[in-house]
């Protein structure tokens, strides 16, 4: 009985001992607040974020941003809306250079130049995590976890 207890006490111990799993902020799209998009479905952000379409229904020109590759969340945001490595994003978008067709989004560093650059933009796309989306944006998309 002595080992079975002494087993028991260290399995708990070690399980005590071990992180937390980690919990992820919900990513959202966000919009020019006065750009006139109230949603957007999952298809219309994939375009706009491939350049595959480069209007809203309003006929405002979307100018999305992008973050760095080294930011952690570029890579939950495609996983998140296409099931893409970020590998695969930068080769879709290499060829498309390469071909003369498209441009990349601009890219930045932060979440907060992600708002910087939607809000002095009219009309401005990004993703950002939901609690730093503030009344400067419009939230018109949130990703599934």
């Amino acid at each position: 009985m002595p080992i079975r207890r002494l087993l028991l006490l260290c399995m708990t111990s070690w399980l005590l001992l071990q992180p937390a799993a980690e919990v992820r902020a919900e990513l959202v799209v966000v919009v020019n607040a006065r750009c006139g998009v109230a949603a957007m479905t999952r298809n219309e952000v994939i375009n706009a974020f491939f350049g595959r379409s480069r209007q809203y229904f309003n006929g405002v020109e979307t100018q999305p941003v992008d973050m760095v590759d080294t930011h952690p969340d570029r890579a939950r945001f495609y996983d998140a809306l296409v099931g893409k490595e970020l590998s695969e994003v930068n080769a879709y978008w290499s060829r498309q250079v390469f071909s003369g067709r498209l441009q990349p989004p601009v890219k930045v560093g932060t979440p907060e130049e992600v708002l910087k650059w939607v809000v002095s933009h009219p009309g401005g796309i990004g993703f950002v995590e939901l609690s730093k989306a503030d009344a400067r944006v419009r939230v018109v998309y949130e990703l599934p976890k």
